[in-house]
């Protein structure tokens, strides 16, 4: 695989982790009654270990001088502004699936690039713990 086409699947990964449905309702504030402060917290947790999962992303790749395209959310996340973690929990662990997948699957992309997969398989275990505290939230 060419430097170049390990660049793009890199910076693809890095607009699906940065643009998540995690960070997005990471930003909208998700509601948690006052009892529920710690559940609260640890989704907070959640939202920042993959906030550090772009940055090495981030980093990696301006490391290497690449050009990342912008990116925006979903459309489809304005539906989800101002809710509860309970509403979006379904929504949320079915984009954390999705990315578990798209990680795994750029493993077998970057195979000739020993830096971008290791770090690769370092993200994918990360979101799949995060999927499992998802789930247990």
């Amino acid at each position: 695989m060419s430097d170049q086409a390990s660049l793009q699947i890199l910076s693809g990964l890095l607009n699906q982790v940065r643009y998540s449905l995690l960070q997005y309702i990471g930003e909208s504030w998700p509601w948690t009654g006052k009892a529920e402060q710690a559940r609260h917290d640890a989704f907070i947790g959640l939202v920042r270990r993959q906030q550090f999962s772009a940055e090495r992303l981030a980093s990696l790749l301006v490391e290497r001088r690449a050009v990342v395209p912008g990116s925006n959310y979903p459309k489809d996340c304005s539906e989800l502004h101002f809710v509860t973690l309970d509403f979006a929990k379904k929504r949320l662990t079915e984009n954390a699936n999705a990315l578990v997948a798209a990680l795994k699957a750029a493993t077998s992309q970057v195979a000739d690039d020993a830096e971008a997969l290791r770090l690769v398989e370092q993200l994918a275990s990360d979101e799949e713990q995060t999927l499992d505290s998802l789930k247990a939230l």
